[in-house]
């Protein structure tokens, strides 16, 4: 019997029908033969990673951004989109605030580009909110994008919580769902990257607030951090889809002026960022009570073994347990001392940065 596949229409009808039921015989229709590859013309292709901003991010992912409040994450994300657009690539920005876009561009290109002629960037926006976990608001932005004059090689949604409303960010079904119906309408649809905007938790900033899946599920993921009253902001590179992890990226806000008085007799500015040299690291604050049973278990780990780098999976998971951290809650626990580069992933468990505890 032939092999089949399915599309992912048929698959979301397929899911929509109790224990997984055909729907008037969706999924038979659908269905077309599986190719199988010969793994030496897989391997003759010498596939190599595509870049939209060399070694910051790549082609065709779903990523996302994750910071807490004022960490300039819209700002970094629009930074971002604009370089991506003067180099030629086709973008769409979904602006859920709207009301200071113009403010916020008229300033990039001030300061990066003042000859920049804006009518012949290839970049469109939406100045406010559409609900995309609603499938009729979802198919209107596909209509919408579908009659642009150029198809988009990226997307910036800004902010996960403007554009999902009324969904339960705690849930790793609804968080799940919602992702993939971001891979499948616009990444996949378009055959572009899919930059999402979110904030992080108030105790965990080292990774996004809400439910795991949104940490597991992208195929890319960025985490912003920022120590008022420094303007300078720094921006994780460790996970990429088809590459290394890199060391951090460091941009500092500047205040442009932009030349204009406003309503009330005041001078218009708003902020772009340079890049910088990163600040010096500081020591993890632990919050979470895992991340402190776990930072107190290391530390004992330390000390048993002064001249260990390298902690294996198998350990980790025996502190874990010894700690009584949730099996659900661990790789959550593990991601925040990855992203304080206490810890960082290599061949059979994790290397240990024993100075940054």
């Amino acid at each position: 019997m032939a092999a089949t596949v399915h599309t992912p229409d048929a698959w979301r009808e397929y899911a929509d029908t109790p224990q997984g039921g055909t729907t008037n015989g969706a999924i038979e229709k659908a269905a077309v033969p599986l190719k199988l590859r010969p793994i030496h013309e897989i391997v003759a292709e010498q596939r190599e990673p595509e870049w939209l901003i060399h070694k910051i991010i790549e082609s065709h992912v779903l990523a996302v951004m994750a910071g807490p409040r004022g960490t300039f994450k819209s700002f970094v994300a629009l930074d971002w989109a604009m370089r991506m657009a003067r180099a030629g690539h086709a973008g769409v920005l979904l602006s859920g605030e709207g009301a200071g876009l113009d403010r916020r561009v008229d300033a990039w290109r001030r300061h990066h580009d003042e000859e920049m002629d804006l009518s012949t960037l290839p970049l469109v926006a939406l100045e406010h909110a559409v609900n995309l976990n609603v499938d009729v608001h979802m198919g209107r932005l596909v209509e919408a994008i579908d009659v642009l004059e150029r198809q988009p090689e990226f997307m910036v949604i800004d902010t996960l919580s403007k554009f999902s409303a009324g969904m339960d960010e705690n849930s790793n079904r609804e968080m799940a769902e919602f992702l993939a119906k971001l891979s499948a309408e616009l990444r996949d649809k378009f055959s572009c990257t899919v930059l999402l905007v979110c904030h992080s938790g108030h105790t965990e900033s080292g990774r996004p607030r809400g439910a795991s899946a949104l940490m597991c599920n992208p195929d890319v993921e960025y985490i912003i951090k920022r120590e008022p009253p420094s303007m300078v902001v720094t921006v994780s590179r460790e996970r990429f889809k088809d590459t290394a992890a890199l060391p951090p990226l460091a941009y500092e806000a500047k205040v442009i002026d932009l030349g204009r008085i406003d309503s009330y007799g005041e001078p218009v500015a708003s902020l772009a960022l340079d890049t910088s040299d990163a600040p010096p690291m500081t020591p993890a604050k632990w919050r979470g009570k895992n991340q402190e049973r776990l930072c107190t278990a290391l530390k004992e780990w330390h000390r048993s073994n002064p001249d260990a780098t390298h902690i294996s999976s198998l350990d980790l998971d025996a502190m874990c347990k010894a700690q009584k951290i949730d099996r659900k809650r661990r790789i959550e626990v593990l991601h925040a001392f990855v992203s304080a580069k206490i810890l960082s992933p290599s061949a059979g468990g994790h290397a240990f940065f024993p100075d940054q505890l």
